[in-house]
C-alpha cells in the first residue's frame, strides 16, 4: 500500500534542497575563477588576510587588508552605514 510509505515532511525537503545551494555555488565560483584564469584576466581573490589581484602573469598585488566580520543567522549586519 502506497500510503503506508513515509514520505518526507516538506521541512526535511526542503533542507535538503537548501544544502546544495552552497555546494553548487561554490562549485560555480571554482569554475569561473578557473576560466577567468584560462582566458587570461585579473582575478581578485582574499589571500592570507590581504584582497589581492592575481594578474595574467603569475604576478600578483595586494589591494587592501581584507575586513571579514563573523556573520550570525538571523542577526542584521550593516553594509555601508545601512542595515542589510
Amino acid at each position: 500500500m502506497i500510503d503506508d510509505i513515509q514520505k518526507p515532511s516538506e521541512d526535511e525537503a526542503d533542507l535538503e534542497l537548501e544544502a546544495g545551494i552552497a555546494e553548487r555555488a561554490s562549485m560555480a565560483t571554482n569554475m569561473a575563477y578557473m576560466r577567468a584564469k584560462k582566458l587570461s584576466c585579473i582575478v581578485v581573490v582574499s589571500k592570507g588576510g590581504y584582497i589581492v589581484e592575481e594578474r595574467p602573469d603569475g604576478s600578483e598585488k595586494i589591494l587592501a587588508v581584507s575586513t571579514r566580520k563573523k556573520v550570525v543567522a538571523g542577526v542584521p549586519i550593516n553594509i555601508r552605514g545601512r542595515i542589510a
